[in-house]
């Protein structure tokens, strides 16, 4: 995942206890690759995805990563290779992973927003059910 300096960086938290927070944590340097407010937002959605199919039991995580890089192919058909796509998936994946393994929150939506020049996430979660 690269790296951009810009003035309007997402500002990290060191002891993160929202969601909103932890992504931030977890994929403040992918977000801010993208250049406008848009592109921002659609690494946004990757990121939260990726924090969704770490959420969910580890048997699982290849079949619904493999869905999302399918269902990404068939919006995106100019997209071309998914391979960069699937890289970032695994590495956002891994650092929810090794960063929150334990918080078991599903993202519902997620969008940047911006005031007084300043940008922030807001994040809507809710908890799985416990698996019966």
């Amino acid at each position: 995942m690269g790296k951009k300096s810009r003035s309007k960086k997402l500002s990290k938290v060191e002891s993160p206890s929202k969601i909103s927070e932890m992504v931030v944590l977890f994929a403040a340097d992918y977000i801010d690759m993208g250049d406008t407010v848009e592109e921002r937002q659609s690494y946004l959605n990757s990121a939260c995805t990726a924090w969704n199919i770490a959420v969910l039991d580890e048997r699982e995580r290849p079949t619904r990563l493999e869905e999302y890089l399918s269902l990404y192919q068939q919006i995106n058909p100019d997209a071309g290779d998914v391979e960069n796509l699937r890289h970032d998936m695994e590495m956002l994946i891994q650092e929810k992973l090794r960063l929150f393994p334990h918080v078991k929150k599903v993202i519902m939506s997620a969008k940047i927003i911006e005031e007084d020049g300043k940008q922030s996430v807001a994040i809507a979660s809710t908890t799985l059910p416990a698996e019966k």
